[in-house]
């Protein structure tokens, strides 16, 4: 038995060597600029349904029985080779110098039936439409100088230390499984990253772009490209048939594509090659169409497996950011291997953090590598691990590893404490500027152990805050959180014990005015409790002084100070929610799919000489979604009510953004309404927005997004006669505001990767809560962004 293992094992050695020894490897690059040449077509001996094509590093496989090879590519010179003739693995091929689009003289564009063919069998070859997969990847990411842009005189390449390696190079293995609709998991149990001797990350080539190309949209940093396969695309885009070739049993044709003259949409350009099989994609090209200060190219090869299912194999991408001197080019490669489809997974397989990270890094020395690894690393890869290595030892680059939880909360690390950049400075119309400092015990004392605290002055109102702080973290998947605090400071009527706006940079911030001064004790704790829910519990008591004029009737009895005792309750439900864990720290991926929040508070009259017993809910929904050829709608429902009559500053106000002297628009807020102007104890508002992007140009400098708003809102007060001495309406009757943004109407350049923009909006205020004097009913604001384009 054993000597008949033994003859077997060997047998198939033997025959797998004696295989690829009579295999010839050639690499196909363009003469002049020495960058590979993708899906190029390649027939064998002249016989046009023998042949292959380069894979997306153009790298193909030639058998020692064929005598010629006739390779052909759009745009290039077509070449026949004598395989005997050849004396280097690289071939090379020159651009046409005039290549012209074939002129249809009548009847339909041939490339429109087959993309018809392609869209009506989306659903068919989406991978992501079976129920279940699994594969292994080998993604492998570096960052280069863009060699394209121009650089500066004094900066030539033999100066540059950089010449024969990368900025930055990093591998990764990794195991993939995934379940319909959306669960997902990408395990890592290799990965190595030059200047790092541990890092506590991985990056996987795989997720910067789409897993496949049959979505509607392709989403590319957050921007929403219109597909070239998606239905009445042929509308959009300018498609040409530019070559046809017999693969095995069926034919690959090849599509160019490219946004058809003055539309004015997200698009992309390149070359789609459709399989007659199915008429699946096998392979793609794509770029972003005139897409600024960021150029993205995706490139996707799928193979044909188990003679039914299209399955990606090779997913690669492109960035070059930046123009000019100090343009970098960002590529990734991922090699999908052992792919099995529909597998027997359940949901209860997949963790609540969709990546993982293995305990001990599996790094430089693996046993990994060599399995995985499509080819071995070139010489200017080996040596970008040896030069950034070197540099990541002498000044110890993975001591700044322990940063990034740190910086995720806002926070700058030192010896023992970290240094809270959320108290540093801050302004609000009634503090005026606030100048603070918070500090913060980090892991060099008690690891998920932290003792912090604060203490801010208010140029404005000349008072001192501050406030301490006991967090505990509990390690595990449930990612649980316990916070004890102490606070003596200001809070903004209308918002809850733990709910206050601390965000420095929002403009909505600026603006608050109308604070109630706060004493309070509290406790809560925030978990994971179940995929896709996070929930918060805890208690708060606190004596509220009111910063303004104003007497609450209560039981008959004028007061202005009271004590507040609360519990708090917060459940968040996240639909095709996805968590990484990144340098660490647990995030949610962006998503535009619906989030509900839902905060229940119940007043404790008694409890610590709390005044109140009642009940209070606030519910709000969030979604965003697009329209094919409309663009992308974004919008909030906001719910709130109470059950019993409190003070003003417990109950329902702050929703509006209006202020003349900080004018920018405020998403999710009223925006021709002054913050305190209506005053609820229940309310129902629904605010929306429609980006319908650049609709008035797609070129040059002056590019604004075209942005609708329409926002409506209801709501009432009972025992409104208890509120004294401050004024305020009730929107009782439907409140109406319509307004258009013109946004990054003014760009400026920033760092040359992207540009500062400054937008413009018109807002208008309608129906019963139209005000007497017509030009109250306006309002004119600023807006203020980022963009690459």
């Amino acid at each position: 038995m054993i000597k008949t293992i033994a003859f077997t094992l060997t047998f198939v050695f033997i025959s797998i060597a004696s295989y690829s020894q009579s295999q010839k490897k050639f690499k196909l690059i363009d003469e002049d600029h020495g960058h590979v040449i993708p899906f190029a077509n390649v027939i064998f001996n002249d016989i046009k349904n023998k042949g292959t094509a380069t894979d997306i590093d153009g790298v193909f496989f030639v058998e020692s029985t064929i005598k010629t090879m006739t390779i052909s590519y759009v745009g290039y010179e077509t070449k026949t080779l004598h395989i005997s003739s050849l004396k280097h693995p690289t071939i090379t091929l020159k651009q046409e110098v005039s290549a012209l689009d074939e002129v249809v003289l009548e009847g339909e564009n041939p490339a429109h039936r087959i993309i018809r063919l392609a869209v009506a069998n989306k659903a068919l070859n989406n991978p992501e439409n079976l129920n279940a997969f699994t594969y292994d990847s080998y993604d492998k990411v570096f960052v280069d100088v863009n060699d394209d842009a121009p650089q500066k005189d004094s900066l030539t390449e033999d100066q540059s230390f950089l010449k024969d390696a990368y900025v930055f190079i990093t591998e990764t293995i990794a195991k993939h499984k995934y379940l319909k609709p959306k669960f997902t998991e990408d395990s890592v149990i290799a990965r190595r990253t030059s200047g790092f001797k541990d890092p506590n990350f991985a990056i996987l080539a795989n997720s910067f772009q789409p897993f496949s190309f049959y979505d509607d949209h392709i989403s590319l940093f957050e921007t929403d490209y219109l597909n070239p396969i998606s239905k009445n695309s042929t509308k959009k885009y300018k498609f040409r048939l530019k070559d046809e070739y017999i693969k095995n049993q069926d034919t690959v044709f090849v599509i160019s594509f490219e946004p058809k003259a003055n539309r004015n949409f997200e698009g992309l350009e390149g070359l789609l090659y459709i399989n007659s099989n199915q008429y699946a994609v096998e392979s793609v090209d794509a770029t972003t169409h005139n897409s600024g200060k960021i150029d993205f190219t995706i490139q996707q090869k799928y193979k044909f497996i188990n003679d039914q299912y299209w399955f990606p194999e090779q997913l690669n991408f492109v960035i070059i950011l930046g123009e000019g001197f100090g343009s970098l080019k960002y590529v990734g490669k991922s090699y999908l291997t052992n792919i099995t489809v529909n597998p027997p997974l359940k949901k209860t397989d997949f963790p609540l953090v969709s990546l993982t990270l293995p305990d001990n890094n599996e790094g430089r020395l693996s046993h990994y590598w060599d399995q995985y690894r499509k080819d071995p690393l070139d010489k200017k890869e080996q040596r970008t691990y040896v030069l950034i290595d070197s540099i990541g030892d002498e000044i110890h680059l993975d001591k700044y590893l322990k940063w990034a939880p740190s910086l995720a909360q806002w926070r700058i690390p030192f010896k023992y404490v970290d240094l809270d950049l959320k108290k540093l400075a801050s302004y609000t119309k009634y503090e005026g500027t606030r100048l603070g400092l918070g500090l913060y015990t980090n892991d060099d004392v008690f690891k998920n152990i932290s003792f912090g605290g604060y203490s801010a002055y208010g140029f404005k109102d000349h008072t001192w805050k501050y406030g301490g702080e006991v967090l505990v973290d509990i390690p595990g998947e449930k990612d649980i959180s316990i916070s004890l605090k102490y606070k003596n400071d200001v809070r903004e009527t209308g918002t809850y014990s733990e709910n206050s706006n601390e965000n420095p940079f929002s403009q909505r911030h600026w603006i608050a005015s109308q604070m109630d001064a706060i004493e309070s004790f509290s406790i809560y704790t925030d978990m994971k409790l179940w995929r896709n829910i996070h929930w918060n519990i805890g208690f708060n008591t606190a004596n509220v002084t009111p910063l303004y004029n104003y007497q609450f009737i209560n039981n008959g009895l004028s007061i202005t100070n009271y004590i507040n005792s609360e519990i708090n309750v917060g459940v968040g439900y996240h639909v095709k929610e996805q968590l990484v864990n990144t340098f660490g720290v647990v995030t949610r991926l962006p998503s535009d799919a619906p989030v509900f929040n839902l905060i229940y508070s119940r007043g404790l009259k008694g409890t610590f000489e709390g005044d109140f017993n009642y009940n209070k809910f606030k519910i709000t929904l969030d979604h965003s979604f697009t329209t094919k050829g409309l663009g992308k709608t974004t919008y909030r429902l906001d719910l709130g009510y109470i059950d019993t009559a409190l003070p003003y500053g417990l109950l329902f106000t702050g929703e509006g953004s209006l202020d003349k002297n900080i004018p920018f628009v405020v998403k999710h807020y009223f925006q021709t309404v002054t913050p305190y102007e209506f005053l609820s104890d229940r309310y129902a508002n629904i605010f929306t927005t429609h980006n319908f992007g650049r609709l008035l140009n797609n070129k040059g400098l002056f590019q604004p997004d075209v942005l609708l708003y329409n926002n409506l809102g209801i709501g009432s007060l009972e025992h409104a006669s208890n509120h004294l001495e401050i004024a305020f309406k009730t929107k009782d009757n439907l409140f109406l505001e319509t307004g258009l943004e013109l946004q990054n109407l003014i760009k400026i350049p920033y760092l040359n990767i992207g540009y500062l923009g400054i937008g413009i909006g018109a807002f208008y205020r309608y129906g019963y809560h139209n005000l007497e004097n017509s030009d109250d009913n306006f309002a004119f604001k600023y807006s203020i962004g980022f963009s690459f384009k």
